[in-house]
């Protein structure tokens, strides 16, 4: 069995070179079957089969999405119920794509991990998978999908704020996930700046201590939570955070 799941990594590793995904994808769904843990790269490669794949179909909504308006602004009524069924098509996809991979993480991934790390990381996934599920769904689909996105990243933040350094990146990526949720499908500017001030500060003042392999990596979320930070407190006329790099 340990033979098969290391062919199936193996092959796994091969599509991501060839940029593969559909076949990357189903090769780690079947190591994940095994109910063994994943180790750091594994999990990697299935973050990268999976995202890459809702990437594609999420970029596809949004560009028939603005074709469709402009389309409806031009009054061509038989142009837009053809591109409507595409979306549908489309919308499909995506979704089958996102329930996999939740599917996965309740079934066998959470259930098969053993560090604090992997199920925040995993809670962070699920928690990121409903909120493109929201991005695109009707308004009950929407509402079920940011409840349950919403329930994922609580879960993961305190289990997260109890076990995980601030400068850790699984945490530190979940900040960043989470803030982004709270701004774009829950539309609230002032949680969004309350997660990614608490989560920058908490980084910044101890960046200095990060070791040589992960500074450049923690350093670019560090970034990416002051960036988004700029931006949201401007909405608020408030002050930001100064860089104390």
């Amino acid at each position: 069995m340990e033979n098969d799941r290391g062919k199936l990594i193996y092959m796994a590793t091969l599509a991501y070179l060839a940029k593969r995904y559909d076949d990357m994808k189903k090769s780690m769904r079947k190591v994940c079957e095994h109910g063994i843990e994943l180790n750091d790269v594994e999990r990697e490669l299935l973050a990268i089969g999976y995202k890459n794949l809702m990437r594609t179909k999420r970029d596809s909504l949004r560009t028939l999405s603005s074709i469709e308006k402009k389309e409806d602004s031009k009054g061509n009524k038989q142009n837009v119920k053809l591109i409507n069924k595409e979306v549908e098509m489309v919308k499909d996809e995506f979704f089958n794509v996102c329930n996999d991979i939740l599917s996965l993480i309740d079934s066998h991934l959470i259930p098969s991990t053993t560090n604090v790390e992997s199920t925040v990381y995993y809670y962070t996934m699920k928690g990121n998978y409903f909120r493109y599920m929201a991005e695109f769904g009707s308004d009950a689909e929407r509402e079920g999908a940011a409840d349950n996105s919403l329930e994922a990243y609580k879960i993961a933040m305190e289990m997260a704020e109890d076990g995980l350094s601030p400068t850790n990146l699984v945490r530190l990526g979940l900040a960043l996930n989470f803030s982004i949720f709270n701004y774009g499908i829950l539309k609230s500017t002032e949680s969004a700046c309350k997660l990614a001030k608490k989560a920058y500060e908490e980084a910044i003042s101890e960046l200095d201590g990060v070791d040589k392999q992960s500074y450049e990596d923690t350093k670019l979320i560090v970034e990416i939570l002051r960036d988004n930070l700029s931006v949201w407190t401007s909405e608020l006329n408030v002050d930001t955070p100064q860089n104390k790099n």
